[in-house]
């Protein structure tokens, strides 16, 4: 029985878990477990097996008998800690977001790019806590309002933001038809 291997070299990623290194488990399980967590979303587990070195002709069983942890108990651990030990490579922190925002500040920076670098340092002033946003709703319109509570309204705002100007009086004229 000879099985169908693909003679394509394959980029494999690094281990991030320390049982893919268990002497027990063989080159083409270890392929397999790396590109079926690395790819998830991207390849189905049969392609992980072909690509691993599984003939395409038994691929489908191949990929999951690997990952029946009756069948292959050792290779269903290793493919559960690779997954999470690559969940835990990209948890989102503040510290990681701190520094990853950090890096892309300083080499904004260094190319000259400083919009970029103030849009990731300010980003990181909002993560740190430094920046609040302030939102206000407010319920009801002018409409709803008579003349002087309009003008009280103006005038507060205008002691509240330092605003000043003189009005004008406006008369409204009549309408003659």
């Amino acid at each position: 029985m000879t099985e169908e291997t693909s003679t394509e070299k394959i980029n494999l990623p690094e281990p991030l878990s320390d049982l893919l290194f268990d002497r027990k488990i063989t080159d083409k399980q270890r392929k397999f477990i790396l590109l079926l967590v690395h790819s998830e979303g991207l390849k189905t587990a049969t392609q992980c097996a072909t690509e691993a070195g599984y003939a395409r002709s038994s691929a489908k069983q191949r990929a999951y008998e690997l990952q029946n942890p009756e069948a292959y108990p050792l290779v269903a651990k290793a493919i559960d800690q690779e997954r999470r030990a690559l969940v835990e490579r990209y948890k989102c922190s503040q510290e990681r977001s701190l520094a990853t925002l950090a890096r892309i500040r300083d080499q904004a920076s260094a190319a000259g790019n400083y919009n970029a670098a103030v849009a990731a340092e300010t980003r990181r002033g909002q993560i740190a806590g430094l920046y609040v946003d302030k939102k206000e709703i407010l319920t009801g319109t002018i409409d709803s309002m008579n003349r002087e509570e309009v003008e009280k309204k103006l005038q507060e705002l205008k002691e509240q933001y330092s605003i000043t100007s003189s009005f004008e009086e406006i008369k409204e004229l009549e309408n003659k038809s």
